[in-house]
């Protein structure tokens, strides 16, 4: 299961630092709105979060549940937090030198917005008229308890094996509010590989939607993708 674990690891490094180059090189990108430098702070966390999903499930379905409840709750955590910062991002990344300051600057503002449960619901809620995910306090709170059940606790609890399919219903809900200019994350990617069958670099990647009825990309900013047949194929999230 480690080695399992691992291997992902190596595979999410892989796959940003070819994203990081190929945005150095020939832009294959629409322009968009949003500045590039904000593109790929927040892109970073997107593929952060999308790798402590994966990582989560990969677990609970091996019946490790204490271990899947402690990524499960920093994928949930970041995914809102992307909400919340891609509001502001561009007047962050307006004051800010370089890529490097910029990121240093999201990190202090994630940091503000605090672990709260309630409070991140109820700042999603505000920022975004009509998207209500107050059904989801309960199971995120459930998943933040053995988040901190890491540490000895002296107090019995349980959790329900099901309950695994509210967390997918909630982060594929609150995912496919990122902005599109945000870019591509790694699930959009195993979307896109799962589309056109051209398999998965790690077979591990299947995680990502096995018993999980929510799976879904999101729409993204427009790439000209290369299969493995050589063939260009234009892919939006759509």
């Amino acid at each position: 299961m480690h080695e399992k674990i691992n291997q992902l690891n190596h595979a999410f490094h892989l796959t940003a630092l070819l994203r990081a180059a190929a945005s150095e090189g020939p832009v294959m990108h629409k322009d968009c709105e949003m500045n590039s430098q904000s593109y790929l702070a927040l892109n970073a966390w997107l593929q952060k979060a999308d790798q402590n999903y994966i990582e989560g499930r990969l677990l609970w379905l091996n019946h490790l549940i204490n271990g899947a409840c402690n990524l499960l709750w920093l994928a949930s955590e970041q995914i809102l937090k992307i909400l919340i910062l891609q509001k502001t991002i561009d007047s962050f990344s307006e004051n800010s030198s370089d890529l490097k300051q910029l990121h240093e600057t999201i990190d202090k503002e994630g940091m503000k917005l605090g672990h709260s449960v309630i409070k991140l619901i109820q700042r999603v809620n505000s920022d975004y008229p009509g998207f209500d995910i107050s059904k989801y306090e309960k199971v995120l709170e459930k998943i933040q308890e053995y988040f901190y059940r890491r540490y000895v606790v002296h107090s019995g609890s349980s959790i329900s094996l099901l309950m695994l399919n509210e967390v997918d219903e909630f982060y594929f809900l609150v995912r496919g509010k990122i902005e599109p200019d945000v870019g591509l994350g790694t699930i959009d990617e195993i979307h896109i590989q799962r589309k056109h069958k051209w398999g998965h670099p790690l077979p591990a990647f299947s995680y990502a939607y096995q018993y999980n009825e929510h799976f879904r990309p999101r729409k993204h900013r427009e790439i000209n993708q290369i299969g493995p047949d050589g063939v260009v194929r234009k892919e939006n999230g759509e």
